[in-house]
This record gives structure tokens, C-alpha cells and sequence, in this order.
């Protein structure tokens, strides 16, 4: 009889797994950006080793393809309008992270996507992760940050690598993101390539989320 029920509740909860199918991410966006235009040319932020090394950031060409597809070309450091930051993140669900530049109230509200409860803690599924993307534009040649998108997506694999695809496809399904601070992004598997050989998730639903 144990064995039987202990059967029946694991294929109940199997069942409710795959009915919630689909990847979702949650956004924070702050700042504006003008409509993509000739003038929306960008270079990537590079420490000076990167840069004297030539190397490529993180997610580089997965974020520089899809920058495109949204209108915003790489230009030479002497052309570019805008100055890109990219940071990744991946930590334990329940590690909290405060970015040095928050001291709390609304900014730090407005700064941090609004979450869905996270999945039930049970022990044969695994740990839970945040994975994190932040893009920051700043102005240049003044250097003032104009525009902010934070990309979060919760699972249950600590490898990054794999997020890259949904983070990307989340931060920049809109751009800019405006008439909302928060959004949730849905997404469908990436079982497609583009033309450079880059997982593109689909995105299936993009919608204002009100903080609680």
C-alpha cells in the first residue's frame, strides 16, 4: 500500500511539473532608451586585460546577435553612442545579493525583479538557482547610465551556461521595457538555431507584473 501511494503522488506531481511546461523570466527595467536608429550603436564595457588580450565577454555573441535583431549595431569605441555592461550571476535560491549602488526603499524595490514563489523543496528534484543577467547603457561620451534591464530565471541547474539563451531572450524581448518597472516574460524552449548557430527561445507572452 505505501509503495502503490508513494507511486501515485509521484506521478501526480510529475504530472503538475509538466503541466507547467515552458520557461519564464522576470524582469526589472529602469531609464529609457531612444527608438533604435543609425545613432544606436554600442560597444561592449571590457576590463583593460580583456581588452588588451582580446577577449570576448560571457555570452558576447549571443548578446551582440540579439542586439541586432532589435536594432543596435557594434561600432568601433570613437563611433559607439552607447557603452554596454553585462554582468552574469548564478547563486542558491535563498542567497539574497544587495547591488552595491542600493540603499534601500523604492530603488532597491524598482531594482529587483519580482520573483514567483519558488518551486516545493523537495529533496529528490534538486536545489533550486537564481540565475541573473544585468545590462547597463550608459551615455557616451558622457557616461551616465541610461537604462537598466535585469533578466531572472529560476531552475534547477547550476550550470549558467544553459540560462544564457533565456536570460537574454527575457532582457531584451522589449527595448527599452517602458510604462512598467517589473515584467514577466515567457518563453518557449530553445529548440531552434539562428543563423550563427544561437539558441533562440521564442517568446510567447510579455506582461506588466504588480508588486505585492
Amino acid at each position: 500500500m505505501k509503495i502503490r501511494l508513494s507511486v501515485c503522488f509521484l506521478t501526480t506531481m510529475l504530472a503538475a511539473l509538466a503541466g507547467c511546461a515552458g520557461v519564464t523570466t522576470d524582469i526589472a527595467a529602469t531609464g529609457a532608451l531612444p527608438e533604435a536608429n543609425a545613432a544606436a550603436r554600442y560597444r561592449f564595457a571590457q576590463s583593460p586585460a580583456q581588452a588588451e588580450a582580446g577577449d570576448m565577454l560571457p555570452g558576447e555573441p549571443l548578446l551582440r546577435a540579439s542586439l541586432a535583431r532589435r536594432g543596435f549595431s557594434e561600432g568601433a569605441p570613437a563611433a559607439a553612442r552607447y557603452l554596454v555592461s553585462v554582468a552574469w550571476a548564478t547563486r542558491p535560491a535563498g542567497v539574497s545579493v544587495v547591488e552595491g549602488d542600493c540603499n534601500g526603499g523604492n530603488a532597491c524595490a524598482l531594482a529587483t525583479p519580482v520573483l514567483p514563489p519558488s518551486p516545493p523543496a523537495l529533496p529528490w528534484f534538486g536545489k533550486t538557482y537564481v540565475h541573473t543577467l544585468t545590462l547597463r547603457f550608459f551615455a557616451l561620451p558622457e557616461g551616465n547610465e541610461v537604462y537598466k534591464v535585469s533578466a531572472v530565471k529560476r531552475d534547477r541547474n547550476a550550470n549558467s551556461q544553459q540560462a544564457e539563451p533565456y536570460l537574454v531572450a527575457g532582457a531584451l524581448a522589449r527595448l527599452p521595457y517602458a510604462g512598467a518597472p517589473q515584467w514577466r516574460v515567457a518563453l518557449k524552449d530553445a529548440a531552434n538555431l539562428d543563423a550563427n548557430g544561437h539558441a533562440v527561445p521564442e517568446v510567447k507572452s510579455v506582461r506588466p507584473v504588480t508588486a505585492p
